[in-house]
């Protein structure tokens, strides 16, 4: 569960200009609803999952499902026995490409690589550990510290969903948080004590002590654009019932505007579109 924006930027006056806190829930799920449009139409993620995935075996350069960010384990099931029996080295056996740059988008066998194969023709062959997604384009590890610095003000156990932290205002509902290992989704918040869904994205829910830093999840700008522009285009449509008309009978009516993706959306994502396997 995830946004690409936050709820304090789609109520701004830059925005909707929306006062109040009655309709945070509703704008928060236009947001993440949008975000799943987008994530259809690029063919690809932007939030960060963690965990284990498998991939068919194939020659020398691997295609994975999905954008990596890093890999802490490769390993190959060479026999299709099931067990992944021999791990392969970063560097020394396979490179991630881009070499520069995020997110990598291919794994290619290093020039002198144990190996000469990604366990070709076995199915579910490759076993990866890392952490995939889009991301916001420049790093490995996409979330920052959150600008006024804020940390948790108490101990928190696995299960406990209202994190008190030294300043609520430094966050928004929307926002996906990281503090140590953990991935937290912020629902609302009541001043300072952020009520989150823990352990989101693979991460697992845990134990953190007070004072411990808090980083905010961040995405290229165009996707928060286009996010906001979604989202902000049903709010409105709302108010005429999503008619296909506009005006009254006393006014005269014309055909409302194109319904679907809003063109500055369009022309914000196409650059974002994932080639999968060759094919557009």
């Amino acid at each position: 569960m995830n946004a690409y924006s936050n709820i304090a930027l789609l109520k701004s006056t830059s925005w909707l200009g929306v006062t109040g806190a009655d309709y945070d829930t509703n704008l928060r799920k236009l947001l993440e609803d949008a975000s799943r449009v987008i994530d259809k139409y690029t063919r690809r993620q932007f939030w960060c999952w963690e965990g284990t995935r498998y991939e068919d075996g194939v020659g020398g350069m691997l295609l994975p499902g999905l954008d990596v960010l890093s890999l802490s384990s490769l390993k190959c099931d060479y026999d299709g026995n099931g067990v992944y029996e021999v791990t392969l080295a970063a560097n020394t056996d396979y490179l991630l490409y881009p070499l520069s740059g995020y997110p990598k988008s291919r794994i290619e066998l290093a020039n002198n690589s144990s190996q000469n194969n990604f366990a070709n023709g076995i199915k579910k062959g490759v076993e990866m550990v890392g952490v995939f997604g889009y991301g916001d384009g420049f790093s490995a590890t996409p979330y920052y510290l959150n600008d006024a610095g804020a940390t948790t003000n108490e101990e928190l156990d696995a299960s406990e969903l209202g994190v008190d932290v030294s300043s609520g205002a430094a966050f928004s509902a929307g926002d996906t948080i990281r503090i140590e290992l953990e991935q937290m989704y912020i629902q609302s918040i009541a001043t300072n004590t952020l009520t989150v869904k823990r352990g989101v994205n693979g991460t697992t829910a845990a134990t953190h002590a007070t004072g411990k830093a808090i980083y905010v999840y961040e995405y290229p700008q165009e996707i928060v654009t286009a996010c906001l522009i979604m989202a902000m285009r049903v709010w409105k449509r709302k108010d005429s019932a999503f008619l296909d008309v506009l005006g009254n009978a006393d006014t005269g009516q014309m055909p409302s505007v194109l319904k679907g993706l809003d063109v500055d959306v369009i022309q914000r994502l196409n650059n974002f579109v994932r080639i999968i396997r060759g094919f557009a």
